[in-house]
């Protein structure tokens, strides 16, 4: 354990990596997970609209 009594475990380069710090990084990855899921869909609206503004053209699929 460190001096915040918290568990600690080396990491494969030598650092000392505590639960907090795991749980920091696992929060970060869950708000960057939220941020890239609005982007998307902020991005699925945008092209839904163009869509509808020229219905004519036919949008490909990309991916």
């Amino acid at each position: 354990m460190d001096r915040a009594r918290d568990e600690t475990d080396t990491g494969a380069i030598g650092h000392p990596v505590s639960r907090r710090d795991l749980t920091d990084l696992s929060e970060a990855a869950r708000d960057l997970d939220r941020r890239i899921e609005q982007h998307l869909e902020q991005l699925r609206r945008e092209r839904a609209r163009r869509a509808a503004e020229i219905p004519d053209q036919r949008l490909r699929r990309s991916g």
